[in-house]
């Protein structure tokens, strides 16, 4: 296990077609340190006893409450399957971050991790760059679908209110809001690269300063 204060850990929130889970990719391996997405799928599959496709389907979705359950006698509070899935992928991400340097992507990760030192970070970019993004890359991502403009930018929108939805579930934050993480990055501007660069640029330069390291030199 890693000297607490040795550790680095960075949790990234990404709008869909953002690049952020590439630029989660690239940070980890600049930084030499392990990188978690579809991981926690797999792990959370091995220890609740959910296929692997049915975890990947319902990651990073609210719980679904039926009011109709209630004329079935059934708890109409009772969740989805969803919370269960969400409660072990929390559990493995705080068991992950208790032992080692890593980038964490989405999933609640910085408000999870809360009590953990670390980095957050929001990727984003004009919705017209990611819809022309995933429809660059669409050939590779979505093979099956025959996707044209329209129907890319039903496919971000949709993602993008699920992962919001998600996330404000879950915590008691904004997604995307400019009070809740450490960076907010565009990467139309910065591209994926330049987000990597940044994002390390700050983690070194800001080490062990906070806003009142520098009231020394302004008060002389």
């Amino acid at each position: 296990m890693e000297d607490r204060t040795d550790k680095i850990i960075v949790t990234i929130d990404r709008e869909f077609g953002s690049g952020g889970r590439e630029v989660g990719k690239r940070l980890a391996e600049r930084l030499g340190i392990k990188f978690y997405d579809e991981e926690l799928i797999s792990r959370a599959a091995a220890s609740t006893g959910y296929h692997e496709e049915y975890i990947k389907e319902n990651d990073e979705k609210a719980p679904d409450y039926s009011v109709s359950s209630f004329f079935t006698g059934v708890d109409m509070f009772q969740s989805s399957p969803y919370t269960k899935i969400q409660e072990e992928e929390f559990r493995i991400i705080r068991e992950i971050a208790s032992e080692e340097s890593c980038v964490i992507m989405g999933r609640a990760a910085d408000y999870i991790l809360s009590d953990e030192r670390h980095v957050s970070i929001f990727i984003f970019a004009p919705i017209e760059d990611r819809i022309r993004r995933n429809l660059a890359l669409a050939p590779i991502r979505f093979p099956d679908e025959n996707l044209d403009e329209a129907g890319m930018e039903k496919k971000v929108k949709q993602t993008d209110k699920q992962r919001r939805r998600y996330y404000e579930f879950y915590t008691d934050n904004k997604w995307g809001g400019r009070d809740v993480y450490d960076l907010l990055i565009n990467t139309s501007r910065a591209g994926v690269e330049g987000a990597v660069d940044i994002i390390e640029a700050y983690i070194k330069g800001g080490k062990d300063k906070n806003l009142l390291s520098d009231i020394e030199n302004l008060t002389e």
